[in-house]
């Protein structure tokens, strides 16, 4: 009426490769997180290192109207370093967001409708119908890999000329 010794050894030796074997799965796909995790993390730093973005000259072009008391800036955005995918960039234009893929929607966007920059390439990103006074305005535009690119200009009155311009990569907490 009960297990012999060996059933029993047999029933137990058997749960032990079982654990062993769930055990197993759950540390390979953990090790497996892990390294996936580190991979992504050295693309994203290699990304970062190759950004090179920067204004192409000084400021680009900027016209006036006088009528409407607003002017529109031509910013010429260069790509000195690898190709990046121009899809997944945004903006943020005096403390708010703002979508660049289209100029008409909230004054700010490409000229054209690019994909793909290529090392070398430059991109005409519009800001329109600035009011016509001197106030200060910023504009940052984030890469899909985090780094970004901000840029200060003013009216002085004449002119429109550029006071700030950096770009950088976050940096990460040690």
């Amino acid at each position: 009426m009960g297990f012999s010794v060996s059933a029993s050894a047999a029933i137990i030796f058997i749960s032990f490769l079982v654990a062993a074997s769930t055990l197993y799965t759950a540390w390979d796909n953990s090790y497996t997180n892990v390294q996936a995790a580190r991979e992504d993390w050295y693309n994203l730093k290699l990304s970062q290192l190759n950004t090179l973005v920067d204004l192409n000259g000084t400021l680009g072009a900027a016209s006036i109207d006088d009528t409407d008391k607003v002017y529109n800036v031509t910013l010429y955005i260069e790509d000195y370093g690898s190709t990046m995918y121009v899809k997944g960039w945004s903006a943020v234009y005096d403390g708010y967001y703002r979508t660049i893929y289209n100029v008409s929607d909230d004054n700010v966007g490409f000229l054209k409708n690019y994909t793909y920059v290529l090392p070398g390439d430059t991109l005409l990103l519009n800001v329109t119908n600035i009011p016509l006074d001197s106030t200060h305005h910023n504009l940052t535009v984030i890469f899909d890999n985090g780094c970004w690119l901000r840029i200060g200009w003013y009216y002085n009155g004449s002119a429109v000329l550029i006071t700030d311009r950096e770009n950088g990569c976050p940096t990460e907490v040690s």
